[in-house]
């Protein structure tokens, strides 16, 4: 039907409508699916589910001070890896914008909340995708809530990726902070689920 309308419409129109429309998609590079990376990061547990987590106003509070600014979503969906009755461990998809577009990424935890891997699903921008180096991803295992995730502080950030570097260290950061205020410390019941 728009096609039908710009073209019988007068050229000045023409323009007008394609000036309103949203500028296309920036071409994605993807990496991994969320199932391939679920089924590699999980392969000895019996389950995997999923638990959608909205932090309560406390936790939100808790949260956004930590981070330093607001919660961009105020759902997440984490997904959960079980076997005979006890958490294996948990997984966040999740993005944050790099200079321009989004970055999509997932983090890994053990049962404990301590991350484990750190995997860009898929990347958007022109440049910076030096933070897919593996030596830049380890750097986030082992760490926690309460670990510190600042840029050339406690992360390495990689040079021509400096804004990809913080968006990295900020959605890890955030994503061990809602692991713990939302489900770790909730007292959700994850395992017989």
């Amino acid at each position: 039907m728009l096609k039908t309308i710009i073209k019988s419409a007068p050229g000045i129109l023409i323009l007008g409508v394609l000036l309103c429309l949203p500028a296309a998609p920036a071409s994605a590079e993807v990496f991994f699916t969320v199932r391939d990376l679920l089924a590699a990061q999980f392969k000895g547990s019996q389950r995997v589910t999923f638990v959608q987590i909205r932090p309560s106003a406390g936790q939100q509070r808790r949260i956004e001070a930590q981070l330093g600014r607001t919660l961009p979503k105020r759902e997440y969906t984490f997904y959960v890896a079980t076997s005979g009755g006890r958490v294996d461990g948990y997984a966040l998809f999740d993005e944050e914008r790099g200079q321009h577009e989004l970055i999509s990424f997932a983090t890994f935890f053990d049962a404990s909340g301590q991350v484990t891997r750190v995997e860009v699903v898929a990347y958007r921008e022109p440049y910076g995708d030096g933070i897919r180096a593996e030596r830049f991803r380890k750097q986030f295992v082992g760490r926690g809530a309460r670990s510190g995730f600042a840029p050339d502080r406690d992360i390495d950030a990689i040079s021509g990726a400096t804004i990809s570097s913080r968006s990295m260290c900020l959605g890890v950061q955030r994503a061990t902070l809602l692991l713990k205020e939302a489900l770790l410390e909730s007292g959700a019941e994850l395992a017989a689920r």
